[in-house]
């Protein structure tokens, strides 16, 4: 045999070109050129978040308003027994949302941002335990209110535990926004970190997010919580989500 084969396969292996890929080549070429299973899973944040606004939007503005009626929760909760099963259900989903981007977000970026990461998912999985409670609570004033209505005649009876229950709900309910609210600011700080997102989106969205914080102190104070501060969240919440649907995570 003479030399020259030989160094033609020498050379085929130091540069790793075998006979099957050059007779197949839109095989190496889309392994190259196509990066849709690189980048797909950074785009899976953006659809979760459009997909957990919408759920927040419906358990909270349509769903939950429900349970509470005109004349209170005593008198309206148990007629509206699916709605609020609805409600908590949809909260829950809301939180496992909420630790899965938490998750994904440790996974791409917690070796350049540990405690950053970190930080958002103990968040994560703080809200998740205040949604469990809240959810609860929720429950339990369907119960209660099935048995106000069973007994008319002991209605008196019932209004300080129903004030009660109130209470631990609107207490469990402010403390999760305050913590979705706090991560939320941390995961858009995160992003800036990372240029995922347009600078003056980025700037709009976390002034909208930490309007959103305030909101929500605004229950722990005793004041009635203004929900057209939410607006601008609202607006910009979904835009933010679109952008990394549409364009993914960097590195």
């Amino acid at each position: 045999m003479s030399p020259k084969p030989r160094l033609i396969r020498g050379a085929m292996a130091l540069t790793g070109v075998t006979r099957h890929s050059s007779s197949h080549p839109k095989t190496c070429e889309t392994n190259v050129m196509n990066p849709s299973r690189t980048y797909s899973p950074n785009r899976l944040i953006g659809g979760l978040m459009l997909l957990s606004f919408a759920l927040g939007i419906l358990s909270n503005f349509a769903l939950q308003p429900l349970a509470w009626g005109k004349a209170g929760f005593l008198a309206a909760a148990a007629p509206q027994g699916a709605a609020i099963g609805g409600a908590v259900l949809m909260d829950l989903t809301l939180a496992l949302l909420g630790l899965w981007i938490s998750v994904l977000l440790r996974q791409r970026y917690g070796d350049r941002q540990p405690l950053l990461t970190l930080f958002c998912l103990a968040l994560s999985a703080a809200e998740l335990a205040l949604c469990l409670v809240e959810g609860s609570a929720l429950m339990a004033m369907r119960t209660l209110s099935a048995s106000y209505l069973a007994h008319p005649q002991l209605a008196e009876a019932y209004t300080p535990a129903a004030d009660l229950l109130k209470g631990l709900r609107n207490g469990f309910h402010y403390s999760g926004k305050a913590f979705g609210g706090l991560g939320l600011l941390l995961f858009f700080v995160l992003l800036a970190r990372a240029a995922a997102l347009p600078l003056a989106l980025l700037g709009l969205v976390m002034a909208a997010t930490v309007l959103q914080i305030v909101t929500v102190a605004q229950g722990f104070v005793g004041q009635e919580a203004n929900l057209l501060m939410l607006a601008p969240l609202g607006l910009l919440y979904p835009v933010a989500a679109a952008w990394l649907l549409w364009r993914g995570l960097p590195r």
